[in-house]
């Protein structure tokens, strides 16, 4: 019996370890990490394939995410509606040539961090060359070893034909 009760303690010892999660990176790393984050961001949009890029950019976001774009009617809130935004199934191809984010500041405190910068993208859409620059603020979360975006918001410049 004393044998069957010390296996239970140790696999709920085990168990238990096993659902707490990493916590955050001291501040160097967690810096490192977030600035990886951004840059896997931009990268996401460079990927050569539709596919690819829907996967990349959304397996950057925490499930709930929510993103505030510059104009639009609300936020959209959740990976399905960031999918729905981004990657509409019936809207004409995106090629991204160029994202360029220069990041202004990062600020962590706890499991929580801020990157806030400007940007400039160009991408082709619909027969058009276009380049689009403005500034941004995200804020990730750090949860099962991972930076993922929490929140997202953007403002931008009117667009302009390259």
């Amino acid at each position: 019996m004393r044998k069957v009760l010390r296996s239970f303690v140790f696999a709920a010892t085990l168990a238990l370890a096993a659902c707490v999660e990493a916590e955050p990176p001291g501040a160097p790393a967690a810096e490192e990490g977030l600035r990886a984050l951004d840059r896997a961001y931009a990268e996401a949009w460079l990927a050569p394939s539709p596919d690819g890029q829907e996967r990349a950019v959304l397996a950057l976001f925490d499930r709930d995410a929510v993103i505030m774009p510059d104009g639009a009617a609300g936020p959209e809130e959740g990976v399905s509606s960031l999918r729905r935004f981004w990657f509409p199934e019936d809207a004409p191809s995106t090629t991204v040539s160029h994202f360029e984010r220069e990041i202004d500041a990062i600020e962590i405190e706890g499991d929580l961090g801020v990157v806030s910068g400007r940007y400039v993208l160009s991408f082709s859409y619909d027969g058009r060359d276009l380049t689009q620059k403005g500034n941004y603020v995200l804020v990730a979360r750090y949860a099962g070893g991972a930076w993922k975006i929490r929140r997202m918001i953007w403002n931008d410049a009117p667009l302009t034909d390259v």
